[in-house]
């Protein structure tokens, strides 16, 4: 990887003299582009992961709502700052959104993730987009899609809950077209509860790109789109806000072979969520944390840089120390037509990885990873995290 501290690496090399080196994680030069990996390797080049690359930099999006009686969508709608960055070394395309005119109000604040999945052969979207009466749905909302004549069309089958208790189950669709790479795109967002004989289109979006990236800020900051911190204020919510900011330390496997990590972390959504990225001399992974208050289950999306892995989803009733978060294989989607989270209780019987916390303090965390070969056999360590907070 890159340079580290000298100190810090002098301190290592005593003990794994093959660990390879890593950016100096207080250095003011150490940015969020650095900790994501934000610089397309020749791993992700290829034309398929490609397909978004016309997204990437900085936007104004016109929100366009239906008008009441009419064919058209209104004219000047809602305005969004929009930031659109390749992570993982260009696997993945990040969306960050926040109000533009008034951006200290509890409104459009938006995250999403995608990446192609090369195995399924499609896009895989999640994202997150609270406001003040949403606080707070995690990172479980997802699509996925494909790119056809220069047109990218994503779906979704979703159970929405009723007021009366009840379900209902609708298809979503997303549509990017009318793409003018540099200039303009039109984005659209539809729904039908008639598995396609009809779509009601709830926002037609006039994409302006206004510039290239501006440049990333310091690693273990908040991200763009945090001003106010006015939502997600209630417990739950925040129990890993304390994990904002850079650290640094090793990594034991179960052979005993001991090796650097540094982890990044910031803030999301204005108080909605926690992105952490966790550096190993073998692997990079995103993680983003967050709370479902529907739900009542914390959950942590989950990615890595590894050719081949998709997403995967991390579940646990408690936060802090003492948590596990278990996969959930339910709560990732599967296709364009089957609902996904269809079990309210996040089924985690089957899981075989699961992440637990030991220790967390202002200074200091400890957790481990951990691996059974069945549901039926015992967790056992893979790995034990020990860091600390670069001060």
């Amino acid at each position: 990887m890159k340079r580290i501290a000298s100190i810090f690496f002098a301190a290592l090399t005593a003990i794994s003299c093959n660990a390879q080196t890593q950016p100096t994680s207080d250095d003011d030069e150490f940015t969020w582009a650095d900790a994501l990996g934000a610089e397309i390797t020749d791993e992700w080049r290829g034309e398929k992961h490609r397909a978004f690359d016309f997204w990437i930099g900085e936007w104004e999006m016109n929100w366009r709502a239906p008008v009441a009686g009419a064919f058209e969508h209104e004219v000047e709608g809602s305005w969004t700052h929009e930031r659109v960055f390749p992570i993982l070394g260009g696997k993945a395309i990040v969306e960050l959104g926040w109000e533009r005119d008034t951006p200290d109000e509890p409104s459009q604040r938006g995250f999403s993730i995608r990446y192609y999945d090369t195995e399924k052969e499609h896009w895989v979207m999640a994202q997150n987009w609270p406001n003040a009466t949403n606080q707070g749905g995690a990172f479980l909302d997802q699509l996925v899609g494909r790119e056809h004549l220069g047109r990218l069309t994503m779906y979704s089958a979703t159970r929405r809950p009723k007021g009366d208790g009840t379900f209902a189950d609708e298809h979503r669709r997303y549509n990017f077209a009318d793409i003018r790479p540099g200039k303009t795109i039109r984005w659209d967002g539809s729904n039908t509860p008639d598995k396609g004989v009809t779509w009601h289109t709830w926002y037609v979006v006039d994409s302006h790109r206004r510039r290239d990236l501006d440049p990333h800020g310091a690693a273990g900051t908040a991200f763009p789109g945090v001003h106010q911190e006015v939502l997600c204020t209630d417990e739950p919510h925040g129990a890993y806000d304390n994990l904002q900011g850079v650290w640094q330390g090793t990594a034991t496997d179960a052979d005993g072979a001991i090796s650097m990590v540094r982890m990044s972390a910031g803030k999301l959504l204005d108080g909605c969520g926690v992105a952490t990225v966790l550096e190993t001399d073998a692997v990079r992974t995103f993680r983003a944390f967050g709370y479902h208050p529907r739900l009542e289950q914390w959950v942590v999306y989950h990615l890595d840089d590894r050719p081949g892995t998709a997403h995967a989803y991390f579940v646990s009733k408690s936060a802090g120390e003492g948590a596990s978060f278990e996969e959930s294989a339910l709560a990732s989607i599967q296709d364009e037509t089957t609902p996904f989270v269809v079990e309210e209780s996040f089924d985690t019987s089957a899981a075989l990885r699961r992440t637990s916390w030991t220790a967390m303090s202002d200074s200091e965390i400890v957790f481990q990873e951990e691996t059974r070969e069945s549901p039926q056999s015992e967790w056992f360590v893979a790995a034990d995290y020990r860091l600390t907070r670069n001060e």
